[in-house]
């Protein structure tokens, strides 16, 4: 499956910080909880994901979540995922807050009979694809264990991964830490483009994916994340000579 392609010369990013600022306006100004955005994203991820494994109906998929929402993200896909016939395990840091969203999600998978394990037990070098929900925008490298642990074991598989948002332990934003970040195939970044994406090469190929957020709350950048919408709800990302804006 193909979708459309934009050159990162012609994208204009956004900041973690101004990221973070929407998700607190998405709820302030909209009523948008941070739940209605997880679910979006989760299906976002697991429609790439069967796109990008040709179907996946029988294939082994594990989803490695961390106890924050790139992990509740995370966990969303891995429920759309075992809908659409995939054989879905997962490893997972434990939240501490039953309450979190990304413990909510884990109570539904265990209903489901989906497998949780403790990370980095279950991150299985037999799996047909990774689904790397381990950390978000939010991180500064140098990373604190467990996270270096469970990112050498993802990466030790040399099975294709999916990032959600960024490629575990990549600074947002610049890039750095990409050397000891997970080795993406295909990150899939929510809701607007980030600059870090456009410099690395872990990220393999870069889908953009639309889960609702208004585009009003990028202030003056909004205009130009909504044109990119216009053309999608999921689009490619390409680099090219030009320099990213």
């Amino acid at each position: 499956m193909t979708w459309p392609v934009v050159p990162w010369s012609q994208v204009t990013t956004v900041s973690s910080a101004a990221l973070r600022q929407a998700d607190a306006g998405a709820l302030q100004q909209f009523g948008i909880e941070p739940l209605q955005l997880m679910e979006v994203a989760g299906w976002q991820v697991a429609r790439f994901v069967e796109a990008f494994m040709n179907g996946i109906r029988g294939k082994h998929v594990v989803v490695v979540a961390g106890s924050g929402n790139n992990g509740g993200d995370g966990l969303v896909a891995a429920r759309f995922l075992r809908q659409h016939g995939g054989i879905v395990t997962t490893s997972i840091v434990p939240s501490r807050d039953p309450a979190s969203l990304a413990s909510r999600h884990a109570t539904t998978l265990r209903r489901l009979g989906i497998l949780l394990r403790e990370a980095p037990e279950g991150i299985d070098a037999t799996a047909d694809v990774l689904v790397d929900g381990l950390l978000g925008t939010g991180i500064r490298p140098p990373l604190r264990e467990p996270a270096p642990r469970i990112i050498e074991a993802m990466n030790a598989t040399r099975r294709p991964i999916v990032a959600i948002d960024v490629p575990s332990g990549m600074d947002a934003d610049t890039g750095a830490g990409a050397e000891d970040a997970v080795l993406a195939a295909a990150t899939v970044t929510l809701a607007a483009p980030k600059a870090g994406l456009a410099t690395t090469a872990n990220a393999g190929r870069v889908l953009l994916a639309d889960i609702g957020m208004p585009a009003s709350l990028f202030g003056g950048q909004g205009e130009a994340v909504a044109t990119l919408y216009r053309m999608g709800d999921l689009i490619e990302l390409v680099n090219t000579e030009s320099t990213p804006s």
